[in-house]
């Protein structure tokens, strides 16, 4: 999970850079086009050129996301779940602090 939240982040941070350069001051908004809290769904997209496929929170699989609106995932360890956001074109944990230190 540590690597996929990292490459999310520079994915982010890579979109940012590449919408300045163009002259577009676009805040970025969205990172896929996936469907909310449905399996099988291809999340990330829009900033990663690798695929993650989505579970939902009825499976809760582990080891996986879960979209839980436009902008809020999930991710599944064997013991609880992750919240992270996309908040001001920044990808972050919004779980307890001691759980954010732990997987960022």
């Amino acid at each position: 999970m540590k690597s996929e939240v990292y490459l999310i982040q520079n994915g982010i941070t890579k979109l940012k850079s590449k919408n300045v350069l163009l002259g577009n001051s676009n805040e970025i908004d969205s990172l896929d086009n996936a469907s909310i809290n449905k399996k099988a769904e291809k999340l990330f997209s829009e900033i990663v050129d690798f695929s993650v496929t989505s579970t939902d929170t009825i499976e809760k699989k582990i080891g996986s996301w879960a979209k839980l609106s436009s902008k809020n995932y999930t991710f599944y360890l064997p013991s609880n779940s992750v919240l992270f956001a996309l908040e001001n074109g920044t990808f972050v944990c919004k779980s307890e602090e001691n759980i954010c230190k732990e997987v960022e």
